[in-house]
């Protein structure tokens, strides 16, 4: 009987081989059916938008679905081969391998059948001995062949193909969005816009007293009729130029969020970050005239030009405003003002006709106030002497 034994091992193992088939063409065929039918609740969202309530029914129709497509393709084959259901049996199997190889036909059916009479006399034992001999060099596990599952392989080119035709048109990320929406079906969503704000202008930190310019254009497959901005709740209209839409910001400036809009069509919140500038508040010239001159010190405000004796000590002090140095320049040198607080002071001696430049400077813009000054010098006559005769 030992040789019979080897008979029921052989189609054990063509049973493991017959589920490990299936299990193969159910794998095929639940992510050929499980991506096409996602396809198709992705296709539905995708072009129709629904509600809440439509999405939902896609999300459990999904579900359900795919339990089942899981159940049959996928748990069945495995619950045969791990013999937690009950599969073929013996007598099945044998029918299988009957039809596969022509020289056995139904003598293992009939083996199996002589083995499982109850009443088993010497004779029998020994048929059964003779019959299982002559199956032995039988393989019993080419009856199933591997390969044929690769028949199913064409079903799930299907949906790659379609995915493909969807990146073809360049909608393929905003077709997969539509899972989240499917998936989160109690949030409330909206149709995307048929088109986009684009601001043009990537510079945002302006100077208070300064205009300034921002460009702004569509992108979609729409365009507006007019671009509106809201700036602090005020609506303004845009002005087109060259295809793209410009808006001047007026000093004095402030720090202000804005916002484009056109119908419902909306773009993010920007901020227009206003710098200070350094600005001077008041400017004095102190005079000290040479001593033989027996000229009193006089102070000059507002003005940086004057007409001086040679020798004129001159002393500028400076009020700023959001300032941190200011300087002097003339065609050689440049000195930095002395400060103190918000005051800033220089003194020099002036022998010469003397052109110079005041800048004002702070953390966001260097020499930003440039102005141009002259001194012009009288310079000191000689001494002459005038003779009279008198007869």
């Amino acid at each position: 009987m030992q040789t019979y034994h080897n008979i029921l091992d052989k189609l054990n193992h063509f049973t493991k081989k017959y589920y490990t088939k299936m299990l193969i063409k159910g794998s095929l065929l639940f992510l050929a059916l499980g991506l096409l039918f996602l396809m198709v609740i992705l296709g539905v969202e995708y072009f129709l938008w629904l509600n809440s309530n439509g999405r939902m029914i896609l999300f459990f129709c999904f579900i359900v679905i795919g339990f089942f497509l899981l159940y049959n393709f996928i748990f069945t084959p495995l619950l045969y081969l791990f013999k937690i259901k009950k599969g073929i049996s013996n007598k099945d199997a044998s029918r299988l391998i009957g039809k596969h190889f022509p020289e056995v036909e139904d003598k293992l059916y009939n083996l199996l059948d002589l083995a499982g009479d109850k009443n088993q006399s010497e004779l029998l034992l020994a048929s059964i001995e003779q019959r299982s001999k002559a199956l032995s060099p039988i393989p019993f596990t080419k009856a199933v062949d591997l390969r044929e599952n690769l028949k199913y392989i064409k079903y799930l080119i299907i949906p790659f193909v379609l995915i493909g035709l969807v990146g073809l048109t360049g909608n393929l990320s905003s077709f997969f969005n539509s899972y989240d929406r499917v998936v989160n079906y109690d949030l409330a969503y909206e149709p995307p816009a048929p088109f986009t704000f684009q601001l043009l202008t990537t510079d945002l930190d302006v100077l208070e007293d300064k205009s300034y310019t921002i460009y702004v254009t569509t992108v979609g497959e729409v365009r507006p009729d007019a671009i509106n901005i809201r700036i602090n709740d005020k609506e303004l209209l845009l002005q087109e130029e060259n295809g793209n839409y410009k808006f001047t910001f007026t000093p004095p400036l402030k720090n202000s969020e804005f916002q484009f809009f056109s119908g419902k069509v909306q773009s993010r919140i920007y901020s227009l970050n206003v710098l200070n500038t350094p600005i001077i508040q008041n400017f004095e010239l102190k005079l000290d005239y040479p001593a033989y001159l027996n000229k009193a010190s006089e102070s000059l405000q507002s003005t940086g030009n004057a007409i001086l004796p040679e020798g004129t000590k001159v002393s500028w002090k400076i009020e700023g405003e959001n300032t941190t140095r200011v300087s002097l320049a003339d065609k050689d040198t440049v000195w930095n003002f002395k400060r103190s607080q918000d005051v800033f002071t220089h003194s020099k001696q002036i022998n010469d006709t003397y052109n110079y430049q005041i800048a004002t400077s702070n953390n966001n813009v260097n020499n930003y106030e440039e102005l141009d000054f002259r001194f012009t010098i009288i310079k000191d006559a000689y001494p002459t002497l005038k003779v009279e005769q008198v007869i």
